[in-house]
């Protein structure tokens, strides 16, 4: 092997070609490639007699921030059986514009940099490495999707994808804590689409995980009809602070404008915190709270006491007669915004009972939602869904394997 064919294969795998001539400017290389061996069908693999040729160029690589490009001649073939097909020349996949490699490593620098930075570094427009990167990861989505590898514990979340309420419903795998696909909404058909592309889904999977969004429950029900639907321990955390902050708010605006902005300042954040995070200095506004206004201390201990019974592990049984105690006593309270949160739970008992068998939440879930979001400010959001879809299995999902394994 000569020099330049040993340089070609080791920095920019391609084979079976030599560097005839070096164009360069600024901005880019240009290697002009030649080769001795003959032309061959792409679909029969016998060798041909050419028929045309037309010189194309393709991008290869970069070095030292400075893009590098070959000029290869491509030629048609005349074969007796497929008649005039171009040839495999083995360096980039049909009409695409840059090579094999060159696919992958831009696909490897996006996984981690918006697509600007990987322009700066690889000496490209940030327009080619969009074009580059939705074709390569549109190539390994499609491998993806012929074969879903996936647990028995599902997770089902939605992140919102761009401003004015627009969401996308996020299907992970609980126990790899990867996202295995998304769909645009957070409808109960937008969940099916999602199920849809779990071969033997209602074989294998044994639970989900999710909010209180009624849509997703339904779609789980009606897709996988024997798997437990297990409602996030977090999510019922995040409802009852919510119902909290509510009762601060609706008690707090009785009182006079002075008072009201001192109690806002000192309770806002003491009542949402857990009894185990207070610092001393909490634990002293807690008691001036206890003093000073005891509504207030009774709404933080019954928050307190829902959630202290899923910190320990518990029959069912025992867990629903706290519960039913908890809510028993709640509903004999003068507090409005507790009895709705409440009565939510009465109406989804079943499923709140479930975590003490299957103690599973969604907390890997929301961890995932923060790459998300900060998938969504690197590149300052997406208008194309199905591009945002991919970048979020390329960052969160399994695609990468397809890339390592093709490489």
């Amino acid at each position: 092997m000569s020099l330049s064919e040993n340089l070609l294969s080791v920095l920019f795998s391609i084979q079976g070609y030599s560097i005839k001539s070096i164009s360069e400017c600024e901005t880019r290389v240009v290697l002009h490639l030649t080769r001795e061996e003959g032309s061959i069908c792409p679909h029969c693999g016998s060798i041909c007699s050419r028929y045309d040729s037309r010189i194309r160029e393709l991008f290869i690589g970069s070095v030292n921030g400075i893009a590098v490009y070959c000029a290869v001649r491509i030629y048609r073939v005349a074969c007796s059986v497929h008649g005039v097909v171009t040839e495999d020349h083995g360096i980039s996949d049909g009409q695409k514009r840059y090579s094999k490699a060159a696919g992958a490593s831009v696909v490897q620098y996006t996984r981690y940099l918006d697509n600007v930075s990987t322009g700066k570094l690889l000496g490209l427009s940030s327009s080619t490495v969009y074009r580059i990167d939705r074709e390569a990861l549109g190539d390994l989505v499609d491998a993806y999707r012929t074969g879903f590898a996936f647990g028995s514990v599902l997770s089902v979340d939605e992140v919102a994808y761009k401003r004015h309420h627009h969401y996308a419903t996020v299907l992970s795998d609980f126990d790899q804590g990867k996202v295995l696909w998304l769909e645009k909404d957070r409808t109960c058909d937008s969940l099916k689409r999602a199920y849809s592309h779990l071969s033997n889904a209602s074989e294998t999977v044994q639970t989900v995980t999710m909010d209180f969004w009624r849509p997703f429950e339904k779609a789980t029900r009606e897709t996988l009809p024997d798997a437990s639907i297990v409602y996030d321990k977090f999510h019922l955390a995040r409802l009852l602070n919510r119902a909290v902050e509510n009762q601060r708010r609706a008690y707090q605006r009785d009182l006079p404008e002075e008072e009201r902005k001192i109690m806002k300042k000192q309770s806002r954040w003491i009542l949402l915190k857990r009894e185990k995070n207070l610092s001393e200095q909490n634990r002293s506004h807690l008691e001036e709270l206890k003093r000073k206004n005891e509504p207030l201390f009774i709404v933080y201990m019954l928050k307190e006491s829902f959630l202290s019974i899923f910190e320990e592990d518990r029959l069912v049984d025992q867990a629903k007669v706290m519960i039913d105690q908890w809510i028993e006593q709640v509903m004999n309270s003068s507090f409005q915004q507790l009895k709705t949160f409440a009565r939510s739970l009465m109406k989804r008992f079943r499923q709140v009972l479930e975590w003490f068998e299957k103690p599973v939440s969604n907390g890997k879930a929301e961890g995932i939602n923060n790459v998300i979001k900060t998938l969504l400010k690197r590149a300052y959001g997406y208008k194309d869904f199905d591009y945002f879809r991919m970048k979020v299995l390329q960052r969160c999902g399994n695609i990468m394997e397809m890339a390592t394994h093709e490489g």
